[in-house]
């Protein structure tokens, strides 16, 4: 008698893997795939949450987005938010990391306090930020000792400064996070290299940007899209120091989508929303093509 190709066995060993992936795979369609679905069919319709009544609209509500201004502005600070907290969130957690690498007294005791903020609730964090940015804060009078700024001044309440003293609590809240990352490549780095590069001639700094960087790109490239999407998708930050103000300085496209669902504009809501995605999926893939094409530099 011939033995069956699929044994007990091997179904068993083929089915093992999806068993633990179900809970997760479950959550991610429960949470993500059907609001996202969900969102995509409210954008074409004009729907009345309260009435429960809908009417197909077509390319409407895109439209309607795309003729205000206030989206515009809210599209425009978005990207400069972006801007502003990538460079820092992919090189001041690098230096931290390389720093805490070292072998010196109480290093255990720098990587706690550096990650101290990443356990530290927003809202906290906010209040504390808020004290720090007033007239009358520690950041004013430090400026104004350093002769930086003439005069003291609320950074949260000015249109130049507001989105920039909120994108710095964003990069003071993720430092310890991603200096973990870049700590965990760090120590995967053979130390020959280091000691070959030293044997060379090679000084701290010169073995920082020939060794340390280019070893770090798998890192990099992590942390850009981590900050990429979490950029794009800012909201405590901001909800809780600025509400989106000075005169819209600070609201992002977030904030106008939060705003357009508390005025029971859902499908608007939805609309924008479409955008925020498409919008984390490309900036997300431009970095990855840009990351992976160093990778496939350093192993050429």
């Amino acid at each position: 008698m011939s033995r069956h190709p699929f044994s007990k066995k091997s179904l068993t060993a083929a089915i093992t893997p999806w068993l633990f992936l179900l809970p997760s795979i479950v959550i991610l369609v429960t949470f993500l795939a059907i609001p996202i679905i969900e969102a995509f069919q409210w954008s074409f319709l004009d729907y009345k949450i309260i009435a429960d009544t809908s009417e197909f609209v077509g390319f409407a509500n895109f439209k309607e987005i795309f003729s205000d201004e206030m989206f515009w502005m809210a599209f425009v600070n978005t990207i400069l938010y972006v801007a502003i907290v990538l460079p820092l969130n992919i090189f001041l957690p690098m230096i931290l990391a390389v720093l805490v690498n070292q072998k010196i007294r109480a290093v255990g005791a720098f990587r706690v306090l550096y990650y101290l903020p990443v356990v530290t609730p927003i809202v906290v964090a906010a209040l504390m930020w808020k004290m720090l940015y007033s007239q009358d804060g520690t950041v004013s009078n430090f400026l104004v000792t350093l002769g930086i700024i003439d005069s003291p001044m609320n950074f949260l309440t000015n249109t130049t400064t507001a989105l920039i003293a909120v994108a710095f609590i964003t990069v003071w809240k993720g430092l310890g996070y991603y200096m973990i990352m870049y700590l965990a490549n760090l120590q995967s780095i053979p130390k020959q290299v280091y000691e070959s590069a030293s044997i060379d001639g090679a000084n701290g700094i010169q073995q920082f940007f020939k060794i340390t960087v280019p070893m770090m790109v798998p890192s990099m490239t992590l942390v850009s899209v981590l900050t990429i999407i979490n950029g794009l998708k800012v909201f405590e930050e901001i909800a809780l120091t600025t509400n989106g103000g000075p005169a819209g300085a600070t609201t992002t496209l977030v904030m106008y989508i939060y705003d357009k669902f508390m005025n029971l504009d859902v499908s608007i809501a939805s609309a924008a929303g479409l955008v925020l995605l498409l919008l984390a999926i490309i900036g997300s893939l431009i970095q990855m093509k840009l990351t992976s094409g160093r990778e496939d530099d350093l192993k050429a």
